[in-house]
């Protein structure tokens, strides 16, 4: 961590560049990845303003802050600043843990072996490769295509829930939904 001070209007002593230091060190608990930050102090009259530029690996985090005394400006913009960096670690660390929303997105294939080849010594034998399309449907829509097409099951998009779904003719004759994004 690269830390750079501005004293303006006054001359900052070696005791407040200190406790800046230690104060702004305790950031690095939100971000190990502190590159630079830019301290700068002015004093106006009776006003002591601390203004403090974090720039963290792509993002720059800033705290104004003002008051009678410069410790307490410092503290006040470094707790702001804790405050922002906590915010932004939380929705870095919602976005990672969220489910994705929207489709199940596959690029599926059928793969078609020769019957006699199963099991033998010299292996499947594959007789073509199609590529195939997942439709987008609902799950009595999916019903009736299936009948429809005199097949056992369909793979298809739930229009509803944007989920991929398997829907199947039981041997009881009723239909089973198997829900196969988890």
């Amino acid at each position: 961590m690269k830390l750079t001070t501005t004293a303006r209007h006054f001359e900052a002593n070696p005791d407040l560049v200190d406790h800046t230091r230690e104060r702004l060190l305790k950031l690095k608990r939100y971000f190990d990845q502190i590159l630079n930050v830019n301290v700068i102090m002015s004093v106006e009259k009776f006003r002591h303003i601390a203004e403090v530029n974090v720039h963290v690996n792509g993002h720059d985090f800033t705290a104004k802050e003002e008051s009678d005394d410069m410790k307490m400006s410092i503290d006040q913009a470094a707790k702001n600043l804790e405050r922002q960096m906590k915010k932004f670690k939380g929705k870095i660390i919602d976005n990672h843990h969220k489910p994705r929303k929207g489709k199940f997105h596959v690029e599926p294939s059928e793969k078609v072996f020769r019957s006699g080849s199963i099991g033998s010594e010299s292996g499947m034998e594959l007789i073509e490769h199609l590529p195939r399309e997942i439709p987008e449907l609902g799950i009595d829509e999916a019903i009736i295509s299936m009948e429809d097409n005199v097949q056992h099951f369909l793979l298809f998009n739930n229009r509803d829930s944007g989920k991929l779904h398997l829907v199947y003719k039981r041997t009881d004759g009723h239909y089973g939904v198997i829900d196969m994004s988890g």
